[in-house]
């Protein structure tokens, strides 16, 4: 190829010499990446003068928006200090309270004991050990090698194998790609990953207004039946709880979690929650597993407990039932601002791998960045922003008007189906007038997308599935945008007008 100057135009050199993530690059020849030049708050602002809301929250991170000061500052200080140090062997005031703090969040005390003036130490609580890594792909293989050898050095060396979910995505590398089920992403790869039991039937829900929404009692015999024969061989269940991602949108009962956690304690089976995508609020909660309890705020502003009697409310925090073995916190962690993960572990786990140096039972996993300063900085702000501004409140208060937006579209455009959401999540189907789904050749969502695009707003689709994940504090003004350019690109697109 030749060389290409300085003064070419921005794209060409862009597709000369950039591979993007997650694309078919031929696409970019018509559909040109967009050259960013600042972004603010739910706004990304482009070099041909435009600005575009984020309705993704730019791959489901920028939980807090894009620059928010606090977080911006707090980087900014971490500088002036040190900006990485090995963290085998060294440690640092700021990692260790953001440990304490994530702890005590995800164990589900109140903010006062996570916030910014949360008092320093470890609470009591379900969790008690954080183990760090740079994203969230390698937090699952962290907590996938963790139960595998966990299992070994609790004496269950036969327990070598994993249980998923239909429709899972965990991510891209070698063992989160294996506890995928999503063909797209894994099939060019299969004979370099292990094999994996997918439970299917899930008991998909379109939200906390299902009448079945915390009953899940019709599905489970079959599942159950499908996990018994697995009872002896495996290491752990891994699932995203209620919320799968990348597999379709897809929500299902929290019932199913806590008749997971039931099957899995009556067999010595570890529980693993992939709460990269579901967890920091995304669903209301720090951790989505916290749904379990069955409590979730509805539309007319009222709880709904499934039963306080054997549950109260007192005891969220302190209730092993309802949480997993293994928790991956990525994303929303900092923010969306700098790449951090974490895998939350207790303390009966974690003394299974403390021993001598000569009796091999330590966890030797290591990243080069683990515990980066900056990105530690950037997740303490974060949580002073989720305490401050009360922001898994708000995400409880506004979540039915998100997938109200959604559903007021449907009337008079038959090919939307599927109007589900929960939290500030809201997705929606493109499909055949009798319902089937549409010609995969015609790409559909994917011109949708484009079409929203031109139109002021990043709505990137997954297949012909629509959706608004946009971060957890967006304006409604700009909530009320974002529908009503998804509304005008599904006219544009399918050539149909509202009723």
């Amino acid at each position: 190829m030749d060389m290409i100057s300085d003064a070419a135009p921005m794209i060409e050199r862009d597709l000369a010499v950039l591979w993007h993530p997650g694309s078919q690059m031929r696409d970019y020849r018509s559909f040109p990446p967009l050259e960013v030049v600042a972004a603010e708050g739910p706004r990304l602002f482009l070099a041909d003068g435009r600005s575009i809301l984020d309705a993704i929250s730019s791959w489901w991170c920028k939980s807090l928006g894009h620059r928010h000061p606090h977080i911006v500052d707090a980087i900014r200080d971490q500088l002036d200090a040190f900006e990485h140090v090995i963290l085998a062997n060294t440690t640092n005031v700021p990692v260790v309270r953001l440990c304490e703090r994530v702890l005590a969040a995800a164990n589900g005390r109140p903010a006062a004991d996570w916030g910014a003036d949360a008092p320093p130490g470890v609470k009591p609580g379900h969790f008690n050990k954080v183990f760090l890594a740079d994203n969230g792909s390698t937090a699952v293989e962290v907590a996938l090698k963790m139960a595998l050898q966990a299992q070994a050095q609790r004496g269950q060396p036969q327990r070598q194998s994993f249980i998923a979910l239909q429709n899972a995505y965990h991510g891209e590398t070698t063992g989160a790609l294996s506890v995928t089920d999503c063909p797209l992403y894994s099939t060019p790869y299969r004979s370099m990953m292990f094999d994996v039991a997918f439970l299917t039937d899930l008991p998909y829900r379109t939200g906390p207004d299902d009448p079945r929404w915390l009953d899940c009692s019709d599905e489970w015999p079959a599942i159950e039946a499908q996990l018994n024969p697995l009872a002896d061989t495996a290491a752990a269940v891994i699932y995203e709880p209620v919320l799968q991602g990348a597999g379709g949108l897809l929500l299902y009962s929290p019932d199913l979690l806590t008749r997971l956690h039931q099957w899995a304690r009556a067999h010595d089976i570890y529980l693993i929650a992939d709460e990269i995508a579901a967890g920091m609020g995304r669903l209301g909660h720090i951790l989505a597993g916290h749904m379990a309890d069955g409590r979730w705020q509805m539309a007319d502003g009222k709880k709904t407990v499934k039963d306080d009697s054997i549950h109260p409310p007192s005891a969220i925090s302190h209730r092993p039932s309802s949480l997993p073995d293994f928790a991956c916190l990525s994303k929303g962690l900092t923010g969306g601002t700098l790449p951090l993960s974490c895998v939350l572990t207790t303390d009966a786990v974690y003394d299974l791998f403390d021993a001598d140096y000569h009796d091999r039972r330590a966890f030797l996993h290591s990243n080069t960045y683990t515990g980066n300063a900056l990105a530690v900085a950037a997740a303490n702000a974060a949580l002073d922003v989720y305490a401050s501004e009360d922001i898994l409140g708000l995400v409880q208060q506004r979540a039915a008007d998100l997938t109200r937006r959604l559903a007021d579209l449907a009337p008079g455009r038959p090919y939307i189906r599927n109007v589900r959401g929960c939290g500030f999540v809201a997705a929606l189907d493109l499909r055949q007038p009798d319902g089937s789904r549409l010609p995969n050749r015609d790409r559909t969502g994917y011109r949708v997308y484009r079409e929203a695009v031109a139109r002021g707003a990043l709505l990137r689709s997954l297949g012909d599935s629509l959706y608004l994940m946009p971060p957890l504090n967006t304006p409604d003004e700009d909530l009320d945008a974002m529908a009503a350019i998804l509304a005008d690109s599904l006219d544009a697109v399918l050539e149909t007008g509202t009723a």
